[in-house]
């Protein structure tokens, strides 16, 4: 089903800045040629040096050496304060590196090892029959569930004040993992949360102090620190902004902390120091940042591209180690280029601002002498002559296509074309090239469609995508009768997450209710739906056709999460037929 899924998914990637190995489009040309470096960056980034734009600071650093360090844009928009280099801003999963490293200090110490169970440092926490290590932790190959997710599965909202206590409260009441532990790489922030708890067990510190303490002190960044509190006051701190759909921005407040997974407060210039720390190992030693270095490896022997809070990968040809960081309306970015010794920061207060695609830029023109060539950019799609079809060409087109049990793709008429809905995703307009020859814009992708039959309906659809081809039958699309309704509505309670969820019609459809909205259900049939929001699929148990019991979700970062049916009634009241009373 990988070829089918494409079909909408690389939709959805159109939208994310480059990351990883990515490459971005060549700045150099006949008009910056002749600029400096410098010169050449501070064009990068003029588009944000405005006083009623958010605003970024970057460093680059070659050699140990400091070669450039800017600020750009405002900090405070309300009050028209500029970025500096002493901005402070929240660096988000860049935190992450941070947690790690006091954990191998505490290894150093010889206080902990990676391999120890961490129930060893949390005796409270529920035995999983599973052991996961410090290591697990680390790596993301815990097996456990995200706790951000956790949260809004059961109703929070994403400006909802929360805090660590709140993160570990719902993450013990959880009773199942997501895998075994070391099967799977499955990025997360819980596995940071409880590094955090356990690097406090273990010093008798909070993270924060203890990282004051033995590094950020030790290295002299004066501006760092890790947050403890929403409402804690920081000097010189850049808000946090969102471009709004009118293209102005809203002030979007990070009111959900807990240090450990996030929330490092600190310039790019500190980190500049931190940077020089893996280096010349001045705080822990070089065997300290040897083990910082080390990525994971499953069980299966298959390498993991993550160490300590760090990804590993590679850009035109040079070894990259960096980490991404959002939260709010922040994005971070630190680049290494171990072999060159070459670091790119960026760090901003806006989304709308892409530090990889800058730093890629910043890398090629620095760089420019040791990087591969750049891939050949591919030439601009050409798509065939459109025709127009008559509404009875549509017609014998249009209808349900079924690529897979529970998956197809719905081409609907809609004036004077077709549109395709495939399971569990919007709307998407098609062109056609010919009489049965369709083709879509949004994605690379192509459908055509045997001849008519007797009853004037084309009985084939054939997918022309990435290389291969995958015919599926006109079928009838999964759909429930009103009948067929009544045995997935009612109410489903989750323990693990202490939330109630309602399924009901709306509207001749299903929609799901939980305590912060409503979400709509796509029926993929066989019991699984795809539905909105933070749920995405929901798979339904039902002994028989008019009897559902309960159903799980297989969200992002949360699987298996089970929720069962069960009616609340008032004292006296009748219980509904299709939960039978208990017995003994």
């Amino acid at each position: 089903m990988k070829t089918t899924h494409s079909v909408f998914a690389a939709a959805l990637l159109l939208a994310f800045p480059l990351a990883g190995g990515a490459a971005a489009p060549a700045i150099i040309s006949a008009e910056t040629a002749t600029l400096s470096p410098e010169q050449q960056v501070e064009a990068l980034f003029s588009k944000w040096n405005k006083p009623d734009l958010p605003g970024a600071q970057v460093v680059v650093i070659r050699d140990g050496k400091v070669l450039l360090s800017k600020a750009y844009g405002m900090a405070d928009l309300e009050r028209a304060v500029p970025v500096t280099t002493q901005t402070a801003f929240n660096i988000g999963s860049v935190s992450k590196q941070f947690t790690a490293f006091a954990i191998q200090l505490l290894a150093a110490d010889g206080k902990l090892s990676l391999d120890d169970d961490m129930r060893k440092y949390l005796p409270e926490w529920p035995d999983l029959k599973r052991t996961i290590t410090i290591r697990h932790l680390l790596h993301h190959t815990s097996g456990l569930r995200d706790a951000s997710n956790l949260l809004y599965l059961a109703g929070w909202r994403y400006d909802d004040v929360a805090n660590t206590d709140d993160l570990l409260t719902m993450l013990k009441q959880q009773r199942t993992l997501n895998f075994a532990p070391g099967a799977e790489h499955l990025y997360n922030n819980t596995g940071y949360v409880l590094l955090a708890a356990i690097v406090e067990r273990v010093s008798g510190k909070p993270l924060g102090a203890f990282a004051k303490e033995r590094i950020f002190d030790p290295l002299g960044m004066k501006h760092t620190r890790f947050l403890t509190s929403h409402t804690e006051l920081v000097p010189n701190r850049a808000l946090s902004y969102q471009l709004a759909p009118d293209g102005t921005y809203r002030y979007s407040p990070v009111s959900k902390v807990a240090p450990g997974p996030s929330d490092v407060l600190t310039t790019a210039e500190d980190l500049a120091l931190w940077d020089g720390n893996f280096d010349d190992g001045r705080v822990g030693g070089k065997e300290v940042q040897t083990k910082m270095l080390e990525t994971g490896v499953l069980n299966s022997g298959a390498p993991v591209n993550y160490a300590s809070g760090l990804y590993f990968d590679t850009y035109r040809g040079l070894k990259l180690v960096e980490h991404l960081g959002t939260v709010g309306g922040y994005i971070s970015l630190m680049s290494r280029f171990p072999a060159q010794h070459f670091t790119v920061i960026v760090l901003a207060n806006a989304r709308s601002v892409d530090p990889s695609r800058l730093s890629r830029q910043i890398t090629d023109i620095y760089l420019y002498s040791d990087l591969a060539p750049e891939p050949v950019a591919a030439a601009p799609k050409q798509y065939p002559p459109e025709v127009k079809l008559d509404q009875s060409k549509l017609a014998a087109l249009a209808g349900f296509y079924a690529l897979g049990p529970d998956f197809g793709c719905d081409f609907i008429r809609e004036g004077d074309g077709l549109m395709i809905q495939c399971t569990g995703q919007g709307k998407s307009p098609l062109y056609a090239s010919g009489d049965r020859a369709l083709f879509a814009k949004v994605v690379d992708a192509q459908f055509s469609f045997d001849a008519p039959g007797k009853n004037g309906l084309s009985p084939r659809m054939v997918l022309h995508q990435n290389g291969a081809d995958q015919p599926a039958l006109r079928g009838r699309k999964p759909a429930l009768s009103l009948k067929d309704m009544r045995a997935y509505e009612g109410q489903y309670y989750s323990d693990e997450l202490r939330v109630l969820y309602t399924v009901a019609r709306k509207e001749g459809k299903l929609v799901m209710n939980f305590p912060r909205g409503e979400l709509p259900m796509d029926y993929a049939g066989g019991g699984k739906f795809f539905v909105a929001g933070p749920v995405g699929v929901a798979t339904f148990d039902c002994p028989t056709p008019v009897r559902c019991t309960g159903f799980k979700v297989h969200g992002e970062r949360v699987l298996e999460l089970q929720f069962t049916k069960v009616a609340i009634v008032a004292p006296g009241a009748r219980k509904p037929k299709d939960l039978p009373a208990k017995r003994g």
